[in-house]
């Protein structure tokens, strides 16, 4: 894996860990509208990251339109491209959501989904060949 590559595999890693624990915190703390916010931004980088891999250019556009994006892939899984949906939709009037699911869950489920059940893991065997976006 070149050098490049790696150090912004630790970086992103780091960027999307922190965002799901900013996700819990704001759970524990009776902040569940910011919970869906961090957990969204988490999502949304591991989309940004591997649709700038795909198409060897670097994306530029926030979380929100990241997971619009992913949403509409037909060769996406219906699992993750419903997660991403259910992210992106509006709360009602009374600040509920429309469905059952849990946004961290659906957020965790887009980063495994996309960078690899092990994803806390890439990069840090630096030219092992280990990275599922390989």
């Amino acid at each position: 894996m070149p050098e490049s590559l790696s150090g912004h595999l630790l970086t992103l890693k780091r960027t999307i860990r922190r965002e799901l624990e900013d996700a819990d915190q704001a759970r524990i703390e009776g902040n569940e509208g910011r919970a869906r916010v961090c957990a969204r931004r988490a999502a949304g980088w591991a989309v940004s990251f591997t649709r700038s891999l795909n198409e060897e250019r670097e994306i530029e556009a926030n979380a929100y339109e990241m997971l619009q994006w992913l949403a509409q892939q037909a060769d996406t899984p219906d699992d993750v491209r419903a997660a991403a949906a259910r992210l992106t939709a509006r709360v009602s009037l009374d600040h509920t959501l429309p469905f059952p699911e849990d946004p961290l869950d659906d957020a965790r489920m887009i980063v495994e989904a996309l960078l690899g059940k092990n994803w806390t893991e890439m990069g840090e065997a630096q030219g092992s060949g280990n990275s599922t976006l390989t």
